[in-house]
Parts: structure tokens; C-alpha cells; sequence
């Protein structure tokens, strides 16, 4: 293994920025505070102590890149996260969760990575999400050396020849969701889509790109936009989000969207709203509320996540009053 330490900004959580559901191969903490996981294509242990962050890596290299290079940028270490959060320190949407979640991050995934993770990902659970794309990796990654029993992602070109029905198994048993899969697989295998170009047209365009291809609605492409592509103005709208946004904003409350998901026009219209509110990188906005509200209402994940949580008093003030309508 290859060992190194590298200074962290301030604020900085590694806990919450692994756990809070934006990607899926991390474990841990182990008792001694070490993650594990498999990014980059090869297998890390990371550990926080204070402003540092200690880490193991069983590369050299991981993406040809030095390790702790490779880390600064998956992280987005030099990313002015403080001067986002004062910015919105006194909204009183954001107000709290930025006090409780301090030091969450978005993530700068592998863009291939994050497109068939979250192809994988829709309707299921992050639990579900985890154990399947497991055993999908374990079925048809690459070994990585340096560490037995762990592999890589698949690639394109190991998915772009198999059949619906040998992917079938991995994908909650929807065959057409396998289907879909290893045609995006086949697509970009022959260079028909160039993953990078997401990252070099508008938001809203590359949004309405991805949506193009069967399998992506416009909640998975702003999450393969926020997390992989650097497209800070996606604002994925899941049920959590649509919760938060519905409570909080009049105007979205009398779009008149589901409690799952709203259409493609109510969709647009809250991502409208979100800019305005919360600026151009209303997308790191998104994670915060996501988080904040699963964690009211979730007694599992607020035990898991409360220990890397901040101002605890706010967040118990939080989950015992009742919601407030706000009038924005």
C-alpha cells in the first residue's frame, strides 16, 4: 500500500461527504475510524484526523494521476466550500442545514462510473444500490492489484458484450433496465458519446442530452451532471428534495407535484426556483437538504451519520418543531 497525508480545508467532513448517498462503493467507518472503498479504479483507505486526511492506496497510480492529486480532485479539496456556506449562511432554508452538515461535499465521481451507477439507482434504495452494484463489480471488474477480493468498475467494453439477460441479476432483476444499460455501454464504447462533452455545454442542455438516452430521467441526469460533470446548477429533485422545496417555497407548493416526482414542466420550474434562491451552484444546495431530511426522518441513517454531524442541540431543536410553511 501507498501511504501519504494530505491538509485538509476548512470545513471538511469525510464522513458525511462518503455516507450521505451521492455514491456507492465506500464502507466504514471501522473502529478505528478508517474508510474503504474502491475510486479511481483501485482500492483506498482514508481516515480523518482534524485538518488532516491520512490515506492508503493500493496504486501507484489511480487514473494516472498520483494518488494524493487524484484525492484533491476527487474531493475538490481547493474548492471555496466556506465562502459558498457564508453566502447562505442567514437563508433561512439553509440556514441550519449548513450548520448541521458542515463539511459535506459533492464528490467529482468518474463520469462513466456515475452514469451506470445511477442508471442502476433509480427507484431502488442506497442500501439496495450498494449491495448490487457490489456484486456487479465483483461479477465484471478487473482485479486490482494490491488488493485480493476488490475490483475495479466494469468498463464499457466489458458491458457492451453481454447480454440483458446475464446483467439481469445486478439490476433488481429488470431486465429492461439491463437492456438499457449495455446499450449506453455499446454507445460509448464506439465513441458515439463523448461522456467529457456533458462537462462543456449548459446545464439545461446537457440535461435535456442525457435524457435522450432510455433509462435517464431528468432527477438521474442531474445527478450524473452535479457529481460527475462539475455542473454545480444541477439540482437533482428526488422525493427528499421535492419535500424540502414543497415546505419551503409557496410557489412550488402550488406547482401541484406528487409526493414521488414531479413532470418534466413542475421539474423544471423547481429548478428555476432553486437557482434563484440559492444561487448557480444551487446543486451543492440540493445535497445539503436531501441529507437534512433524511436524517429527520430517518432513525437508522441519523445513528450512522450523527457522530460526523455538527451544532447537535440545533439538529434535536430541528426534528421536534413543527414545519414552517415559508412564504418565498
Amino acid at each position: 500500500m501507498f501511504r501519504g497525508t494530505l491538509s485538509l480545508p476548512d470545513p471538511f467532513s469525510l464522513g458525511l461527504t462518503l455516507l450521505c448517498g451521492q455514491c456507492f462503493r465506500w464502507e466504514g467507518p471501522d473502529v478505528q475510524g478508517w474508510f474503504q472503498g474502491i475510486a479511481g479504479q483501485t482500492f483506498w483507505r482514508l481516515k480523518q484526523e482534524g485538518g488532516k486526511l491520512n490515506w492508503e492506496c493500493a496504486s501507484r497510480m489511480a487514473q494516472e494521476k498520483p494518488p494524493a492529486e487524484w484525492l484533491t480532485q476527487y474531493f475538490d479539496l481547493k474548492d471555496d466550500l466556506k465562502g459558498w456556506s457564508h453566502s447562505l449562511e442567514s437563508d433561512p432554508v439553509m440556514e441550519i442545514p449548513l450548520k448541521i452538515l458542515k463539511g459535506l461535499r459533492v464528490i467529482r465521481q468518474d463520469p462513466w462510473e456515475c452514469v451506470i451507477s445511477y442508471m442502476f439507482a433509480q427507484g431502488l434504495s442506497v442500501t439496495v444500490i450498494r449491495k448490487a452494484l457490489g456484486k456487479f463489480c465483483l461479477k465484471f471488474g478487473r482485479a486490482i492489484e494490491g488488493a485480493p477480493g476488490f475490483r475495479a468498475f466494469p468498463e464499457a467494453k466489458d458491458l457492451g458484450i453481454l447480454s440483458p439477460d446475464q446483467l439481469r441479476p445486478f439490476t433488481n432483476n429488470y431486465k429492461a433496465r439491463a437492456d438499457r444499460i449495455i446499450r449506453f455501454a455499446r454507445a460509448v464504447e464506439a465513441k458515439v458519446i463523448s461522456l467529457d462533452r456533458f462537462k462543456e455545454i449548459p446545464c439545461d442542455s446537457a440535461r435535456e442530452a442525457l435524457m435522450g438516452f432510455d433509462g435517464i430521467g431528468p432527477k438521474i441526469a442531474d445527478c450524473i451532471l452535479l457529481f460527475s460533470m462539475d455542473q454545480t446548477s444541477a439540482f437533482p429533485v428526488d422525493r427528499w428534495v421535492l419535500r424540502a422545496m414543497k415546505r419551503n417555497f409557496k410557489s412550488v407548493k402550488l406547482l401541484g407535484a406528487g409526493e414521488e416526482a414531479p413532470h418534466l414542466a413542475q421539474y423544471l420550474k423547481i429548478v428555476k426556483k432553486a437557482r434563484g434562491a440559492f444561487g448557480d451552484r444551487c446543486g451543492i444546495a440540493s445535497e445539503y437538504l436531501f441529507l437534512f431530511l433524511r436524517l429527520k426522518e430517518d432513525e437508522k441513517l441519523r445513528g450512522d451519520l450523527l457522530p460526523f454531524c455538527q451544532k447537535h442541540d440545533l439538529f434535536i431543536q430541528a426534528n421536534q418543531d413543527p414545519e414552517v410553511e415559508k412564504t418565498r
